[in-house]
């Protein structure tokens, strides 16, 4: 993923904030969530949700439409749709609940797309999802509530790494990158129906509210700020490639 700043890209793989979103959720705090018997597969399914794309993130492609270096949002979409195939299955051999929990996180992008490529996706991992429900014997009313609760945790967590990695840290809430202006979309019931809201007190401290970790919580994640001179000079990918990494800290609070 990336944004621009006035000299450089800030570029992070997508698989570095799949493994942040996994750090988020070791520490989760509310609903007794830990003491389920799921929960290994539950934080597997978070911090490789997005392990299909550790090959694409060696080497960034470069989207001359937009002049800027091609993220998850504007990649394209039947490329996407064959990667996330490719995750998913990956997920599925390692853990089954896993593989569920993924491809319904996936799933959820396009059930409302007209794209023919995204059409067939949605066909593809509802009938995956069928099977592998049937499989786990999940078709009684708890076993249904708690794979919600974990498909929340899921969406929350990936949201949150993006709102870290997808702007400035430090930035104002009226600057904020627009999904997250108005709080995490997921409703959790310890929550009583609020939204939790993420804002920035400084570079490197994050207020959540209402609190959904066990305490305060440290995180990091590694970036490149790529120089915009190089990508003209050199191309984006050795651009990329000569970069050093840099590391992010964050403290959720």
């Amino acid at each position: 993923m990336i944004y621009e700043r006035k000299y450089d890209w800030v570029m992070i793989p997508q698989y570095h904030h799949s493994l942040l979103s996994g750090d988020i959720s070791k520490n989760w705090g509310m609903g007794n969530l830990k003491e389920d018997n799921r929960w290994d597969d539950v934080t597997l399914a978070i911090a490789q949700h997005d392990c299909a794309w550790i090959d694409l993130d060696e080497t960034p492609f470069w989207n001359d439409r937009a002049k800027s270096p091609y993220s998850f949002i504007d990649f394209p979409i039947n490329l996407r749709m064959t990667f996330y195939t490719k995750g998913i299955d990956q997920l599925e051999r390692q853990s089954p609940y896993a593989g569920l929990l993924c491809s319904m996180h996936f799933h959820s992008f396009f059930v409302e797309s007209k794209d023919l490529a995204a059409i067939e996706f949605v066909k593809q991992e509802k009938a995956r999802q069928n099977r592998l429900m049937e499989q786990l014997n999940l078709f009684e009313s708890c076993s249904k509530e708690l794979l919600h609760l974990h498909f929340l945790l899921i969406q929350f967590c990936d949201n949150l790494s993006l709102y870290l990695c997808l702007q400035e840290p430090g930035t104002p809430k009226a600057e904020e990158f627009p999904w997250f202006k108005n709080g995490f979309p997921e409703l959790f019931p310890f929550a009583n129906g609020r939204k939790i809201m993420a804002e920035w007190l400084d570079s490197n401290r994050v207020s959540l509210h209402p609190f959904p970790l066990a305490s305060p919580t440290v995180v990091s994640v590694r970036t490149k700020e790529v120089p915009k001179a190089n990508i003209q000079q050199y191309g984006i990918a050795k651009a990329y490639k000569d970069t050093k990494w840099t590391e992010r800290t964050f403290t959720l609070v």
